[in-house]
């Protein structure tokens, strides 16, 4: 077998990357040492160049010494736009270099080490490490080892709709898979919730583990059920920039992608040191469809973000009004506050579908919904255009809404302690200081004052 280059990487995994991190400890730092690091990939795999290159400084790499290599004409790491040019911007105030239309040719060696590489229009740049980020594929090894076994291979691992090879004792998952012919169904796993795949798999092993589980019959089934988790990318950039974004999953959309669009929330604060870039999209359907925040501060928790995805956009405190009236600077900052904590409860989901199901008894609701849903199929309007006037509650239906909104904070007041419930009312009105302020204004605790619609 051939050896490994030295300096050579292509990480796709956590060992890897690691070894890499190793690798630039022991041969790429040191006093008086000046190794120039080539990082090449495309538009497509730009976003983890561009993490690779703030991994490199964040381990001691000047970034002058930090070459980013792409054939593409305009590199286009991030798909929006302005978040891009932000990113960009902040990477070559690094020092980090960009050099387009660059193909790699040839991998320049001495001694099994990299010292180089050769462009495909001729151009040398000399090098001690090269980190390729390509699509992702099955590498040699794991080639052989498939073929070893006689699994069919028709570029990715083709299995069942229970993650079964055509060995029934192996199964498979992951983005390196596709399903068979015969399932008919031709999804692309790399765009979907890997997590979710791999419970979908666990499932599905579960029924052969224990035949007498919730699964049970999960083996005779044709399809794979729908894949409905959102998406997410994190990362550190070069500048100190902390990059999140979350997206809807294909299945979302039974009719169109992504793109459809109805309405972009943007709140855009480019001034270093507090840079702070957010972009929310809102679907035909007034659903949020997609979230991206690129900012100097760091984003903890950022993976909770996925709550929000899918949500209907009214559930987010007017957010399309105070925006466009310029009552919100900062959207990422708006929706990390403490209004919108219950909004990240584990268990808010099942509040919403028990909402949904109470609505949906109110015979007004019914004919309201219907007219509605009638008017957005023929589009006459987008959900997200729909006004609080269109959708006023009938008395039953609120007074149902209210309760069961309320029962939801006093089951989980532990959690949610920012949240004025009928029994926290109750509790504050035997305080002297609330009770007297109260009474001042004419009110008792826990009245909620009417308000004007705007």
């Amino acid at each position: 077998a051939m050896k490994a280059v030295d300096g050579l990487f292509a990480p796709v995994n956590l060992a890897q990357e690691d070894a890499v991190e190793v690798y630039v400890k022991e041969n790429v730092l040191g006093e008086g040492m000046t190794v120039p690091c080539v990082v090449y990939g495309t538009s497509a795999t730009g976003l983890d160049m561009l993490i690779t290159a703030g991994r490199l400084i964040e381990l001691g790499v000047p970034g002058a010494n930090i070459v980013l290599c792409y054939p593409d004409e305009v590199f286009t790491p991030i798909e929006d736009e302005r978040a891009c040019e932000i990113a960009l911007e902040a990477a070559a105030e690094e020092g980090v270099q960009f050099v387009e239309l660059a193909e790699i040719a040839e991998v320049k060696q001495m001694s099994q080490r990299v010292v180089g590489i050769r462009l495909a229009d001729g151009r040398d740049l000399d090098c001690g490490l090269v980190i390729a980020h390509g699509e992702k594929g099955v590498d040699t090894a794991l080639f052989h080892a498939l073929n070893d076994q006689s699994l069919v291979f028709d570029g990715r691992i083709v299995v069942d709709a229970s993650f079964k090879t055509n060995d029934p004792c192996i199964l498979a998952g992951g983005d390196l898979i596709k399903f068979a012919r015969r399932t008919q169904d031709t999804r692309r796993l790399d765009q979907y919730n890997q997590r979710e795949i791999g419970r979908r798999l666990s499932e599905a092993l579960l029924v052969d583990v224990d035949p007498t589980s919730d699964a049970e019959g999960r083996a005779t089934f044709t399809k794979v059920p729908p894949l409905m988790a959102p998406l997410g990318f994190a990362g550190k950039l070069p500048g100190g920039l902390h990059y999140v974004h979350v997206k809807a999953s294909p299945e979302a959309f039974p009719q169109g992608n992504w793109s459809d669009v109805s309405r972009a929330l943007v709140t855009d604060n480019a001034d270093p040191p507090d840079t702070s870039y957010s972009r929310i999209h809102v679907d035909k359907y007034g659903r949020v469809s997609s979230l991206k925040f690129l900012c100097h501060t760091p984003i903890p928790d950022s993976w909770t973000f996925k709550n929000i995805v899918l949500l209907p956009i009214t559930y987010l405190n007017d957010i399309i009004g105070r925006t466009d009236s310029g009552m919100i600077p900062d959207l990422r900052i708006f929706l990390m506050d403490d209004w919108a904590r219950a909004l990240y409860h584990d268990r808010f989901h099942v509040l919403r579908s028990q909402l949904e199901q109470a609505v949906q008894t109110s015979e007004h609701m019914a004919s309201v919904v219907n007219t509605l849903w009638l008017k957005v199929k023929a589009g006459d309007v987008f959900v997200s255009e729909v006004t609080a006037v269109d959708t006023n509650l009938a008395k039953d239906a609120r007074l149902q809404a209210q309760d069961g909104l309320n029962m939801f904070l006093e089951c989980n007041s532990d959690l949610l302690p920012g949240y004025l419930t009928a029994h926290r009312a109750s509790e504050m009105q035997t305080n002297n200081v609330w009770g007297y302020t109260a009474e001042r204004v004419g009110l008792a605790v826990g009245d909620v004052p009417l308000m004007e619609d705007d």
